[in-house]
């Protein structure tokens, strides 16, 4: 390989980034096929014939509007032209305010009669790590091609699109054409194709993947690996709070030991999920666990084993959750050195597209970058591990019925399925159980500017409510859950019914609005009977009061994801919520008595809605991932719809389907943990493979 190829990959110029994103991903006819058998001939012939037909209409289709294509260029040239030349502004400099990912974010841009001639930023609180990218790359962009339709950022595209409207709402101050701006595209042109070669190519590095590379190169193997984002700070696995695992140097260490051995947590797993995901699998991660914790201390990672915010089965004298100690900054440069002192090639902003075959057997892939350009990787073994499907609604409604599950880190999930659609197009079987990782920190909704997400009391508070232990209802206006549940176990137990749900409902009133602004939970709970001792998460919630709550009720009153009304009935017309008054009054009986005699809620999370007026959140769930997908064996192999294995192809982390179950599991960082696991087993797996 080309040394200048490796620069070429890792970092991406000015030019590259203005490009865009190109995603390469499967056709709704291709989705249509996944689940056909390789063998199974009447399946496969029909899919074909299906394929052939949908291949021969996409190609007339696309004849078509290249046609009618070229019979407008000119007209759209002349138009963008138009466009610039006819740029006019009152000079100076404004100011405007958009909320980003995590914060608002003050931008300050300047104008001269015909241009932007500068844009810089004043105030965010936004990931350092994730915005410099924003900086760095797209406010430069948007300076250089005065237009507003500049690709985001991979990885940060709430920032950059609450810059992009921050700066057209400065134009739009300035006296210029806003609208025009922001839809003003900048053309993408794709170089000539490339092709490598390498002894291992992974696709995508977060967890699993990270975890794969370098242990796979450690073992001499030369490894190429594929990243949509543009670094690995976008990647989710960089972020998560920790993994669980046993008999770690860390357990061993920790004050008074730990008795936690393997057989704890795979008997406990097993018992948990029915024996649903391979059993051989799930042992042999929980036995190499502490092998994946030692990799990422050897590269500079830090634990502490602590309890969890939620009861766990596994707390006290035996553990097992290693809290990571290093910030998100550091993690980023560890990762980078080790990679880099690996000799990891890792292609940013490249999506994989198809797996390439000799036979049965894999031997590489295709891959498209960023400006559109084709890219062929020939290499001795394949590794998936793109992260699941969580940022493409059609997959999200085929494996979990629901499209409303949105991204817990915010903005669009770069996790779009592509490797399940890559596996399954050659033949891979897939697995059972499809779920999701969902986050806990309260409700979400698409049409909201700030969501719930991560453990911050910035965002806009009235989605606590969606898991506080208020009366929750469904899209008739019917409970459908034990409300504590979410409050105690919200990754776990009260998870399933949230999704199948979705979206779900908040209702409570005047009273308990009071009560979350002036006390908060902890103070309005304990006064109802729970202490310390009986209400494990209580301590969680301590002095956490939700002091912006009315404004950010007007917030949710504007936006069109919460209304206020004077009478329950007036409340449930908003969003169709046809049985609420019922609920309602049998709702408030059960809080009289002290007693939920539908399905047993604690007393101390009944809290009547009685005192107008009344209030109804719509909550949409929200996940740090989705796991299910591509069936494997014990060593990460992939198999077909006959459990034979594929020669040549691995599967990692939450791409894989037989390593989860749907609830959650009931332990903290349990999905991180089979993503380093596995990733490590894959790694192992592929470099034995091909040293043959």
């Amino acid at each position: 390989m080309k040394k200048e190829t490796r620069n070429q990959g890792q970092g991406i110029s000015r030019r590259d980034f203005l490009k865009g994103t190109a995603v390469g991903a499967a056709s709704l006819a291709a989705m249509g096929i996944l689940g056909a058998c390789a063998g199974d001939t009447a399946a496969t012939t029909a899919a074909g014939e299906a394929t052939t037909a949908a291949t021969e209409a996409a190609t007339a289709a696309a004849t078509e509007a290249a046609t009618a294509a070229a019979t407008t260029a000119a007209a759209t040239e002349a138009a963008t032209e138009a466009t610039a030349a006819a740029a006019s502004y009152t000079p100076g400099t404004y100011t405007a305010k958009a909320y980003g990912n995590i914060s608002y974010i003050t931008v300050e841009t300047t104008f001269s009669e015909t241009e932007i001639t500068g844009i810089k930023v004043l105030e965010h609180n936004e990931t350092p790590v994730l915005f410099s990218q924003v900086e760095e790359q797209f406010i430069p962009a948007l300076v250089e091609n005065q237009a507003g339709g500049v690709d985001v950022v991979a990885g940060a595209s709430n920032s950059s699109r609450a810059i992009r409207e921050a700066v057209a709402d400065c134009i739009a101050q300035a006296g210029g054409d806003a609208e025009g701006w922001l839809a003003k595209k900048v053309e993408k042109t794709a170089s000539a194709d490339e092709s490598y070669e390498a002894d291992l190519v992974i696709v995508g590095v977060g967890a699993a993947g990270f975890m794969a590379a370098n242990v796979a190169a450690k073992k001499g193997l030369k490894v190429i690996a594929v990243e949509k984002g543009g670094s690995v700070a976008a990647v989710n696995g960089i972020k998560v709070s920790g993994p669980f695992a046993v008999e770690t140097e860390v357990l061993k260490n920790k004050e008074g030991g730990s008795t936690l051995v393997v057989d704890d947590a795979f008997y406990h797993v097993m018992e948990y999920t029915h024996w649903t995901p391979n059993p051989l699998l799930m042992r042999r991660c929980l036995e190499e666990s502490k092998n994946a914790v030692a990799e990422l201390q050897e590269i500079g990672y830090e634990f502490q084993e602590v309890n969890f915010r939620f009861e766990t089965p596994f707390i006290g004298e035996k553990g097992g959750f290693h809290l990571i100690l290093n910030p998100v900054e550091d993690r980023v440069k560890l990762w980078e050195q080790a990679l880099e002192k690996n000799g990891v090639e890792v292609f940013y902003n490249t999506s994989a597209t198809s797996l390439l075959q000799d036979g049965e057997t894999v031997n590489g892939i295709t891959a498209e970058k960023a400006d559109g350009t084709k890219v062929t990787i020939k290499a001795g073994a394949v590794i998936l591990s793109s992260g699941g499907y969580l940022g493409n609604r059609d997959m999200q409604e085929r494996f979990l019925g629901t499209r409303h599950l949105n991204a817990a880190s915010g903005g669009d999930s770069l996790c779009t399925g592509d490797a399940i659609n890559m596996a399954t197009a050659i033949g891979a079987g897939l697995d059972k159980t499809f779920g999701y990782c969902p986050c806990e920190y309260g409700g979400t909704n698409q049409k909201a500017s700030r969501p719930a997400k991560q453990d911050k009391y910035d965002q806009n508070t009235a989605f606590k409510f969606g898991l506080y232990g208020c009366l929750l209802v469904d899209a008739a206006g019917n409970r459908f859950i034990n409300e504590g549940l979410l409050c105690d176990y919200p990754m776990s137990y009260g998870s399933e019914q949230i999704l199948r749900n979705a979206p779900w409902y908040a209702v409570v009133d005047q009273a308990y609005v009071d009560a979350m602004t002036t006390q908060g939970l902890y103070e309005y709970t304990t006064a109802k009977g729970a202490t310390a001792e009986n209400w494990f998460i209580g301590n969680y919630f301590k002095e956490r009061i939700l002091t912006n709550l009315p404004a950010d009720i007007e917030e949710g009153l504007k936006e069109g994801w919460l209304y206020k009304a004077d009478t329950i009935e007036e409340l449930g017309k908003f969003f169709g919520l046809t049985n609420l008054a019922a609920t309602v009054e049998q709702y408030n009986g059960y809080c009289e008595k002290g007693v939920d005699e539908q399905y047993g809620t604690n007393p101390w999370y009944l809290s009547p809605v009685a005192q107008g007026p009344f209030y109804v959140v719509q909550n949409e769930p929200s996940a740090w991932s989705t796991f299910g997908g591509v069936r494997i064996d014990e060593n990460c192999r992939a198999l077909n719809c006959e459990n034979q294995v594929i020669p040549g192809l691995y599967v990692c982390g939450t791409d894989a389907g037989s390593l989860y179950y749907s609830p959650y599991y009931d332990i903290p960082g349990y999905c991180y943990g089979l993503c380093i696991d596995s990733g490590l087993i894959a790694a192992e797996e592929a470099a034995a493979y091909v040293k043959g």
